[in-house]
Formats: structure tokens, C-alpha cells, sequence
């Protein structure tokens, strides 16, 4: 490729590029007018922001700080936490086994693994479970992890399963997409050579699929992991169990030192799982 034909490739001012650039500055500018978006609204307000940090001199536990550091308390909020990222655990198990095989049928390079062929049939069966799995996947995280948490209360009751399945559910549709991505991104000479040699679906995943897939799966897995142990937080608002039933209850009450409390043990826990991620990765990516 010569050096002008190289230069014409990669100049940023084609005529496509300003228009597509044009249209994106108009939704943004369009979008913050529609919402009413302004800083001078943040900045007016902020008075009152800290008046409400601040609490009530006159009402005990108002105010955000000093955090509520009651013996008792804290032993609670300790095992709240800790049922927390349980249900993370299990809700990630559960979000990694539906994850998995949607992952596969919504990607094209491994249906065409599974299915190979180019008759009328093989491409319909693969347009149609491509279809298929799209279709769950979109499904499970189209829908809020607090309105599955809500579905699932009236089938299960309250307390963690509910908030597990909420959880696992919408990660498997979040996990499914973003593996399907790094499925279709893997190099197709490993997969062309063991598919030229006569092997069948299961030895291509494992030997050539897999082990290009492993870092991106690792790196998705434990991110997920840490946003679930967020949501999580937060699920006890519905009723769905783990540390969020006591952020509710305390927010509700403006028993604001206790809220703090609870937020400091939701912030500490996170950074903990942040490093024991990153740990995680440089030792497997």
C-alpha cells in the first residue's frame, strides 16, 4: 500500500466520519437539554447537600458523620456484608453456567463450529439459534436486578435466594454478551486446523477456542463478580436479603451515622475484592 493511498485510508476528516461525528454532538447536546441537565443546578444546590450530610443538631444519629461504631452494630453489618458477597458467589456460579453455552449460540464464528455447512438448513438452524439466544440473553439483562428481585420475592419470599436468582439471572444475560464478543474476536487459524484435520466441536472448543478465550473470560468473570457484590447491596431494598435490608431500613429512619456505617463496609469490601481481582488477573492474564 502506497504512502498516499495509506494517508487517504487514515485521514479522520472524510466526509462520513464529520457527519457521523455531527450526529453524535447533536444527541449529546439534544439529550442534555431534554433532561434538563445542569451544573449550575449542582452548584445552586450544594448548600443543601452538605446541610443534609451534615443532619439535624437537634436529632441524634442525623448526621453522616461520625459513622455509628456500636459493638453491636457492627457485628451485624459485619454478616450482612459477608451474606452479601455470598450471595454474589452463588449468584455468579449460577449467571456462568447460563452464560456459557448462550454465549456460544450468540456467536457466529461457533455456530459455524457447531453446525458447519452451507445448505439452506445449516444456515437457518444457525440464524435460528443465533436468533434464540439473542433473544434470552437481551431479556436477562434488559430487566433491572431489582425488578427480577421483585419477581422473584413473590415466587420465593423474602430473604437471599430471591436476590441470588435476581442477581444470576441478569449477570447471565450481561456475561453472555460479553463473552459471545470475545468468542468472535479469537484467531481462526487454531480453529481452520483442527476443523481441516477431521476434529469434531468439542476437541475445537477445547483445544482452540477455549485457550484464547480464557483471559477475556477471567477478566469478564471477576468483573462481574465486584458489580454483583454492588448490586447486591442495594437488592435489600426489595427485600431480597444481605446487607441492603439494613441500608433501607436506616435510610428510611434518617438514621444517617448508621448509614454511613454500612456504606464504609460496603466501600472497604469492594476495594478488598478489587485487589483480590487484581491479584487474580496478573497471576492468570
Amino acid at each position: 500500500m502506497s504512502i498516499e493511498v495509506l494517508k487517504k485510508e487514515s485521514n479522520p476528516f472524510k466526509l462520513f466520519n464529520i457527519i457521523l461525528l455531527s450526529i453524535l454532538i447533536y444527541i449529546i447536546i439534544q439529550s442534555w437539554i431534554d433532561t434538563e441537565m445542569s451544573f449550575t443546578g449542582l452548584i445552586s444546590g450544594w448548600d443543601s447537600m452538605v446541610s443534609y450530610i451534615k443532619g439535624n443538631p437537634e436529632i441524634e444519629g442525623s448526621s453522616y458523620f461520625p459513622p455509628i461504631l456500636y459493638k453491636d452494630d457492627l457485628n451485624t453489618y459485619f454478616w450482612a456484608m459477608l451474606e452479601t458477597v455470598q450471595m454474589a458467589i452463588i449468584a455468579l456460579v449460577l449467571s456462568i453456567l447460563l452464560a456459557i453455552p448462550l454465549s456460544y449460540i450468540t456467536s457466529r464464528n461457533i455456530l459455524q463450529i457447531l453446525i458447519p455447512g452451507k445448505t439452506i438448513y445449516h444456515e437457518t438452524m444457525r440464524k435460528s439459534l443465533y436468533a434464540f439466544g439473542t433473544f434470552i440473553a437481551n431479556i436477562c439483562r434488559s430487566v433491572n436486578e431489582l425488578v427480577w428481585a421483585l419477581i422473584f420475592v413473590s415466587a420465593v419470599g423474602l430473604g437471599p435466594m430471591a436476590g441470588i436468582l435476581a442477581l444470576g439471572i441478569h449477570t447471565a444475560g450481561v456475561l453472555s454478551k460479553l463473552l459471545s464478543e470475545g468468542n468472535e474476536a479469537i484467531d481462526p487459524g487454531p480453529v481452520e486446523a483442527l476443523a481441516s484435520s477431521g476434529a469434531g466441536f468439542i476437541k475445537i472448543l477445547v483445544y482452540a477456542v477455549i485457550p484464547q478465550t480464557m483471559p477475556h473470560f477471567i477478566s469478564m468473570v471477576l468483573y462481574r463478580f465486584e458489580s454483583d457484590v454492588r448490586s447486591a447491596s442495594i437488592l435489600g431494598f426489595v427485600g431480597a436479603g444481605g446487607i441492603g435490608f439494613y441500608l433501607f431500613d436506616k435510610l428510611r429512619g434518617f438514621e444517617n451515622g448508621h448509614v454511613c456505617t454500612i456504606l464504609i463496609f460496603i466501600i472497604v469490601t469492594v476495594w478488598a475484592l478489587d485487589n483480590l481481582s487484581a491479584l487474580i488477573r496478573k497471576r492468570f492474564i
